[in-house]
């Protein structure tokens, strides 16, 4: 009998389950559910999947037990300045939860911190048997569950990852042939943008098994220096190609091909080098190595065109050269990694200086919730007698907690289902099965199971809270142990226990801003535009003047907003539901935010060519006129933070047309006036550069003020009930 993929995986938790708590009751340890819990948490899809969470719940658990030794020998008499601390270092654990590297090992660090200084109490010796028996139970299920995964039906994550990059190198090699057509007017951009999603969710999975499989597959570990750098070199090539197709409507109109004679060689030659690297990862010889091409300016043609057109063709031509260096190092990569050439790998270049520390608003935000809900818990512990599961209320608050801060678009009363499961599963075994039960023979058959049929029928990715949730209620429920005792009350009170819990989470839910998602979208745009309105604002600050630090920092705050907010924005907009706004269609949320993600890469780019040398003579004659662009744009901005609607595509597009052609007029006196060589080269190619920017801000301004007025947002701001 052939075994799907769901039955082995759900098999193997349920025998390391089963292993890990006889292991734990044969050695007579306190609390064997602590072994089941790490089994749980940690059995993954792959072999590399698994150790990794693992190590890091390890090392979550042990910087726990450090801060809970700390802050009973520190407060073990003084509750109050006891609960403040372990606030303070759950707040710490969940803003650092929300950032980019070792999610887990903070929230392991938050919660296993909580229940270690309150189960142990104020005893020193009981604390450090608590902490003790945490640690060394958390390593037995892991050992268990890694020896288990090993020897039976093991699977490694090389296989997976090998599908996972070439999937990922033929989306990114159709999506530059799509541009190409784009660019050519073969096509239109709404045929790209299911393309750039399958891009964005190829790159998301290479990744994720990309750190798997350096642990699990002793050949990608091997390599794992040059597997990183296709990594990088595939993430740069992705958002080349963004700000490549970012400029096509100001170039679509020019005769490309006759401007850049090369061009149509360059977009064959970029081509090939995709197939071939396509080719190489499916493990086939590539049929040719890469040509070099030059994409040559025809300078005697260059007159005829306008200035702006001259800056647009120089951003083109500057991101279509940064491609053909990239694809050039991807097949170099990729030819090394499959072993057809010997390719010198690059020195590891020096990690730049850690830049200025920059609050972000919205993990601070659920910062305060986690605090609010913890302290909330502990009140209520303190002050209300008689309540259900008593510590445990605190205990269950901060892994839950920190999650929902974490990931504010997801609603309490998404729990509810899986929380009702949990305690059906976990309570019929424990109130007419488990007193029956004279042997551990009996006992395993139940634990095996009950989690067979968890990991069954909650296998899917997106099914994983519900099976954790399942498995952390069967296993609190259960309580098994050497001293195995039965009562009802213990099933009513850790219910009772979880729709308290429920009830606190949902008081907070809105603590301190609404995360109902139409009202944190509208919010969040208002950020954008009016970090963007600072950033321009502060364009017109003279150069020569030093900056204070208040002005470094709060420039790296709004820098730090509108590179974030756009990705914000995409989550957030999963989860609008267009049945309760009617007029407003998924397809325009994903429109408005693809517009916001432009804008920021415009803006992004605007504010690194203004730090660029500038000829002084174009700075000092032009300085009027990009003031006039700037305060109109800043109004611009400032009109969409206030009011999305305002925001009329052709009124922004007339007004900024017309201080564009004036400021053509400017740009041809000031040349004609220029003395012969005061304006070089190198000045000329930064300034058509610095001023393709401004187009291209202008540009995307427009989009984004169209974008939002098409949009209903009468309705996004009304209050409903739902």
């Amino acid at each position: 009998m052939v075994l799907t993929r769901k039955t082995k995986e759900s098999l193997k938790t349920a025998l390391a389950m089963t292993i890990a708590y006889g292991i734990a009751l044969h050695m007579d340890w306190d609390k064997p559910y602590w072994a089941g819990f790490a089994v749980a948490m940690v059995s993954l899809a792959t072999i590399g999947q698994s150790m990794n969470k693992a190590a890091l719940r390890m090392l979550g658990t042990f910087l726990a037990i450090l801060v809970a030794f700390v802050l009973i020998a520190l407060f073990a008499q003084q509750r109050w300045l006891f609960i403040l601390f372990l606030s303070v270092w759950l707040g710490f654990c969940t803003y650092m939860m929300g950032g980019a590297k070792n999610q887990y090992v903070w929230h392991v660090s938050g919660f296993v911190c909580t229940i270690v200084a309150i189960d142990a109490g104020p005893d020193a010796v009981n604390a450090f048997t608590i902490a003790t028996l945490r640690a060394q139970e958390t390593a037995l299920g892991i050992l268990v569950y890694s020896l288990v995964s090993i020897f039976l039906w093991p699977t490694s994550s090389g296989a997976q990852l090998g599908v996972a990059v070439a999937k990922l190198a033929s989306t990114q090699h159709r999506l530059f042939a799509l541009y190409l057509d784009l660019l050519h007017g073969k096509t239109d951009a709404g045929e790209a943008q299911p393309h750039r999603a399958d891009e964005v969710a190829a790159r998301s999975r290479f990744d994720l098994l990309l750190a798997a499989a350096v642990t699990d597959d002793a050949e990608v570990g091997e390599l794992r220096r040059q597997w990183r750098r296709y990594q990088r070199l595939a993430t740069e090539l992705s958002e080349t190609l963004e700000r490549w197709r970012e400029c096509f409507g100001e170039v679509q109109a020019l005769d490309l091909r006759g401007l850049l004679p090369d061009f149509a060689a360059c977009g064959a030659e970029l081509d090939t080098r995709l197939a071939q690297v396509e080719r190489m990862l499916t493990d086939q010889a590539p049929e040719r190595r890469p040509v070099a091409v030059e994409l040559r300016l025809d300078r005697s043609r260059l007159g005829s065109l306008s200035h702006f057109q001259k800056a647009a063709l120089t951003v083109a031509r500057t991101h279509l050269e940064r491609l053909e260096s990239l694809t050039r190092d991807l097949y170099d990569c990729v030819s090394g990694i499959k072993g057809f050439e010997q390719v010198a790998i690059p020195a590891a270049t020096r990690r730049a200086p850690a830049a200025t520390f920059v609050l972000d608003r919205d993990r601070a935000a659920g910062v305060v919730r986690q605090m609010v809900t913890v302290w909330l818990a502990w009140l209520a512990l303190i002050y209300i007698d008689g309540l259900p599961s008593g510590t445990a209320i605190v205990m269950m608050t901060a892994p839950i907690g920190m999650a929902l801060a974490t990931m504010p678009q997801v609603r309490v009363a998404q729990l509810f289902v899986p929380a009702t499961v949990g305690v059906l599963v976990g309570a019929v075994p424990y109130i007419f099965v488990m007193p029956q039960l004279s042997s551990f023979v009996g006992l395993g058959l139940l634990i095996f199971g009950v989690t067979f049929a968890l990991c069954y029928l909650f296998a899917a990715p997106q099914q994983m809270l519900g099976r954790a949730l399942g498995l952390a209620l069967f296993i609190t429920i259960a309580g098994i142990d050497n001293d195995q005792t039965y009562s009802f009350l213990s099933v009513a009170n850790t219910a009772l226990m979880f729709a308290l819990l429920f009830l606190l989470l949902s008081m907070t839910a809105h603590i301190p801003v609404s995360s109902r998602p139409e009202k944190a979208f509208v919010r969040l745009i208002g950020r954008f535009f009016r970090s963007c309105e600072y950033l321009t604002a502060n364009m017109g600050r003279d150069s020569q003047q030093p900056e204070s630090r208040l002005d470094v920092r709060r420039r790296a705050f709004h820098r730090h907003e509108i590179s974030t907010l756009p990705g914000k924005l995409a989550a957030w907009g999963k989860f609008i539901d267009p049945k309760a706004l009617p007029g407003t269609s998924p397809e325009q949320i994903q429109a408005l935010v693809a517009a916001l993600q432009a804008l920021a890469r415009c803006m992004q780019e605007l504010l690194g060519q203004r730090d660029r040398p500038q000829a002084q003579v174009l700075v000092e004659a032009l300085s009027a006129d990009i003031r006039a662009w700037r305060l109109e744009v800043k109004e611009g901005l400032r009109q969409l933070s206030q009011e999305p609607a305002a925001g009329l595509r052709e009124a922004f597009r007339s007004r900024l047309a017309e201080i564009m052609d004036h400021l053509e007029k400017r740009i041809m006196e000031t040349l004609d006036k220029t003395p012969t060589g005061q304006f070089g080269e190198r000045d000329g190619e930064n300034f058509y550069r610095l001023l393709g920017a401004y187009r291209s801000v202008s540009e995307a301004l427009v989009d984004c003020a169209g974008n939002a007025g098409a949009i209903d947002w009468t309705r996004w701001q009304e209050e409903r009930f739902a």
